[in-house]
């Protein structure tokens, strides 16, 4: 039985996983990191961006100054959510319509904490979510499954009675290791991802789908 819903963020409730990759592939490209918006989605979308700047920029053999380009990062990404943020399609009804069907509704996102609550607050969803975990408040990112555990931990809800909405396969893999059910947000089926439950539509989460799924 469905007892608690745990949202991902970028790519999932605001349409700004773009906006992420757009700015890690501008960064990274700086220091001969040649990785396209797409291929940085594709491949680490929801891990924490320190993570894999750090694993790619060994790789290149670079010399960098990693607070700094974090900084520099979350310091483009304010400047894009103050211009505005757009959602998923059907994301913000679908989150009062799961409130108002008294789920309780948790965040774990990767990103920072000023930046999750910026984006929140844009959309005007903060009072909705019970709790909200950022990437800066675990020690590990997705695909461990710390993030899922301490959002659930936070609603009080068992693993096994809570459901993922993620878009990316290392959040969908988090998801499996924290025991949990987890749609996938995809744009083609056709892929290789670590949850059997897909949707190409927000919309597709139905009453009857949750009660269902398995």
């Amino acid at each position: 039985m469905v007892k608690g819903i745990i949202f991902d963020m970028d790519g999932v409730i605001s349409d700004t996983q773009k906006l992420h990759a757009a700015v890690e592939a501008k960064i990274l490209n700086r220091f001969g990191v040649n990785i396209t918006p797409e291929e940085l989605t594709r491949k680490y979308s929801g891990v924490r961006t320190g993570e894999f700047f750090d694993v790619l920029l060994k790789q290149q053999g670079a010399a960098y100054d990693l607070d700094g380009l974090m900084k520099e990062k979350w310091g483009e990404m304010a400047k894009l959510a103050s211009l505005g943020v757009d959602e998923i399609p059907g994301s913000v009804d679908l989150i009062k319509r799961l409130y108002e069907e008294k789920y309780p509704l948790a965040l774990a996102s990767a990103s920072t904490s000023d930046y999750v609550h910026s984006v929140l607050e844009a959309l005007k969803i903060t009072p909705y979510f019970s709790a909200v975990v950022s990437g800066d408040m675990v020690a590990n990112g997705k695909p461990d499954p710390e993030s899922f555990l301490l959002a659930a931990s936070k609603i009080g809800v068992a693993p096994q009675d809570c459901v993922v909405i993620e878009d990316g396969i290392n959040g969908m893999e988090g998801a499996k290791r924290a025991n949990m059910f987890c749609i996938g947000l995809v744009k083609d089926k056709n892929g290789l991802y670590p949850t059997n439950n897909l949707i190409m539509s927000l919309s597709e989460i139905t009453s009857d789908y949750l009660k269902n799924l398995k």
